[in-house]
């Protein structure tokens, strides 16, 4: 995978400070346009509330702080 989508949103917009609930409009926004992608929208959606509480600084952990699947 190579992720130049997530590497640019982080440089361009990585600084705003955002509400779930606007993510989640995004979202929405993303699966009305992209209809096939929903399942995968949706997975990224469950995988965002279940991180909750877990630390995971990308540049302090180079595992991302996430448990190995």
């Amino acid at each position: 995978m190579d992720p130049d989508g997530i590497r640019q949103l982080r440089a361009e917009r990585g600084a705003q400070h955002v509400t779930f609930s606007e993510i989640a409009d995004h979202l929405f926004d993303f699966a009305d346009r992209h209809p096939e992608e929903t399942a995968t929208v949706e997975a990224i959606a469950r995988f965002l509330v279940e991180v909750e509480g877990i630390e995971h600084d990308h540049d302090l952990h180079p595992d991302r702080g996430l448990p190995a699947p």
